[in-house]
């Protein structure tokens, strides 16, 4: 999706939106709850994540300006098989089913949200791709490249889980 397409998408979407203000560590969505609303992140980091066998299990990482909600959640009424949780201090603008809906009747609207929900499966289809193909040392460095502001941000084993990998091995990943 082109940046001006999501801002144009944004722009419908939260001009009606609520904003919300959340401290580090503050669970934004939580699995297992049921989750009505559609969020643009304005300001901070996000992370999704997992319950394995106890262990939290990092598979996302939203930064600024990314609109995101749980999917089988919002559009399906369904339980949320992960939780959404702040890193940092972050802003949101969320928005209402029911004010999704509403949208829906512009075809304006539709049209760019399929898009973003395209773009959205090709980022999942990338991700599940190079769990696949690369060694954790690649994806590591391309994670690096497309976000040189992570090691800043994020804490080492939330890197360390995202990229499926201990936190030693990434700190030896590091050091070479």
């Amino acid at each position: 999706m082109k940046d001006h397409e999501l801002h144009q998408l944004t722009d419908l979407l939260f001009k009606s939106g609520k904003e919300e203000k959340y401290g580090p560590k503050r669970v934004i969505i939580e699995e297992g709850t049921v989750s009505r609303k559609f969020y643009y992140l304005k300001k901070g980091i996000l992370r999704g994540w997992t319950d394995y066998d106890g262990k939290e299990v990092t598979f996302q990482f939203l930064f600024e300006n990314h609109i995101f909600c749980c999917s089988e959640s919002f559009f399906y009424h369904q339980p949320s098989s992960y939780t959404v949780e702040t890193i940092e201090a972050c802003s949101l603008l969320s928005v209402e089913k029911t004010d999704i809906d509403t949208l829906s009747e512009d075809i304006t609207f539709v049209n760019l949200f399929n898009k973003y929900l395209i773009s959205r499966v090709n980022d999942y289809q990338q991700l599940l791709i190079s769990q696949i193909r690369e060694k954790p040392e690649m994806r590591y460095k391309k994670l690096l490249e497309e976000y040189p502001e992570i090691i800043l941000r994020i804490p080492q084993h939330l890197i360390a889980s995202y990229l499926g990998m201990t936190p030693v091995s990434l700190s030896r990943i590091r050091n070479r």
